[in-house]
């Protein structure tokens, strides 16, 4: 049976095992981010007596309990397996609780090794996109009172306590939430507030939360998250908050609004599809939940 010592790549290996998981040019750019930020990231490679790579396994851990997996890739399943092993050991070790994995439909097989260590095949990550022009959306009405008061970190206590209760039954992903304390939970949105996030009031009542930022590209915004407390779902309200933030998209010179969506929550695709989103992309998506 072979052995394999398996620890985290030395810094002459680092390149070789980016090569190694990442054959569409990305190497590179992979190794300069863990040369430039090691502290968040686990890079584990699997090598024989004569220091011979035979398989590399990446992960990342994220605020708020939240890690991501890339598909470990190695010449044999039994070194493929020991990187895994040791990169999922590696999360736990950093809090994390439930950890995420990206496939296109290219790299589906990829992904087997992930699933005899306990990840599952959940869902799909839906990518939509839209010009942010506010033509098309439906007209703010009025007797809405709406009012978008801009909050940001740390997080007011009115936009923390509006925040959790949109998350209340939700249907995007709701696997990420179960195991994670209310505490992880604003975390994991504080690390992601780099735009602009606001408070959605009619009158004095909260109704919801929007949070959008800058994209990629210069052309881009990204909807990072919107947010509707239960008792206001299905009244429309969403149109209002997807209007609102195209014209502040619009006006900040971006092209484009882009959002990601669980497959299965089709309330929002349908309100995403109505209001001018169209699908550019599409991941499967792989879970694995540990308890503390």
């Amino acid at each position: 049976m072979a052995r394999f010592d398996v620890s985290p790549a030395a810094p002459h290996e680092l390149l070789p095992a980016c090569r190694l998981l990442f054959a569409d040019g990305r190497a590179e750019h992979c190794c300069d981010r863990l040369l430039s930020d090691a502290r968040t990231s686990g890079l584990f490679v699997a090598r024989d007596a004569t220091d011979r790579l035979h398989a590399a396994a990446l992960v990342q851990s994220l605020p708020g309990a939240l890690g991501v997996a890339w598909a470990p890739r190695g010449d044999s399943a039994k070194a493929i397996d020991a990187a895994t092993v040791a990169a999922c050991e590696w999360l736990r070790s950093h809090g994390v609780k439930v950890c995420q994995a990206f496939a296109t439909a290219g790299e589906v097989a990829d992904m087997i090794a992930l699933e005899r260590l306990g990840f599952r095949r959940t869902t799909q990550l839906v990518f939509m996109q839209r010009d942010c022009s506010p033509t098309g959306l439906p007209a703010t009405d009025p007797a809405r009172s709406l009012s978008f008061v801009a909050d940001g970190l740390p997080f007011s206590r009115e936009f923390a306590t509006t925040l959790l209760a949109t998350h209340q039954e939700t249907r995007d992903c709701p696997e990420l939430n179960a195991p994670r304390t209310a505490e992880e939970l604003l975390e994991g949105f504080g690390a992601s507030a780099n735009g602009e996030t606001y408070l959605v009031r009619r009158g004095e009542v909260c109704v919801g939360v929007v949070m959008f930022e800058p994209g990629a590209a210069p052309e881009v915004a990204e909807l990072t998250y919107i947010g509707i407390v239960p008792d206001e779902r299905g009244s429309g309200l969403g149109g209002e908050l997807l209007k609102f933030v195209a014209t502040e998209t619009s006006a900040a010179g971006h092209a484009r609004l882009n959002v990601s969506v669980d497959a299965r929550n089709a309330p929002a695709m349908k309100l995403y599809t109505r209001h001018g989103f169209v699908e550019y992309d599409r991941r499967e998506v792989w879970l694995a939940t540990w308890r503390a």
